[in-house]
């Protein structure tokens, strides 16, 4: 956390941070490719656990599953702008591709069948669960900025002894 931000504690951020992800059905997944370059693409998450750990599903055949396998570190991040209180959380993140049938059966939502027609069974499809290790989080509407009004964000870290 940043030193002059002294008002919002670890919980609190953690909270906003998820929050702001499970608003929007939406966030932009960054990836680095085998050149080093960064991939920024939008995804749909399927899930956002309490202590912001988020899953979505992909094609274990995609660029982005074969980036997640051989280069965990991402962020994710996600953007609130409903024209009052501008708001974003940036997950910074180990992903894990996992392709255990008995998890894919237990997170499948019916909003995946077009895209994965054979359904959880059919091999097209894997679980991406992003375990974050740092936050940062920017919320206008709940105050949450650093002084001067919002020129960084709040930042909380995962350590071993939990979020500081």
């Amino acid at each position: 956390m940043h030193d002059e931000d002294t008002t919002n504690g670890p919980a609190r951020l953690l909270d906003a941070a998820v929050r702001i992800v499970r608003a929007r059905p939406y966030g932009s997944l960054a990836t680095t490719d085998a050149d080093g370059r960064p991939r920024v693409r939008i995804v749909q998450h399927l899930a956002v656990e309490d202590d912001a750990t988020v899953w979505f599903g992909t094609s274990p055949r995609t660029r982005k599953a074969a980036e997640l396998t051989a280069r965990p570190e991402v962020c994710y991040s996600v953007l609130r702008d409903d024209g009052k209180a501008s708001a974003y959380a940036a997950l910074y993140a180990r992903a894990e591709v996992i392709a255990d049938p008995a998890e894919l059966r237990a997170r499948w939502i019916d909003e995946l069948a077009p895209f994965f027609p054979a359904g959880p069974a059919g091999g097209d499809i894997v679980l991406v669960r992003l375990a974050p290790h740092r936050v940062e989080v920017l919320d206008f509407g709940a105050g949450i900025h650093p002084d001067p009004f919002g020129l960084a964000a709040a930042i909380t870290e995962r350590g071993p002894g939990g979020w500081a």
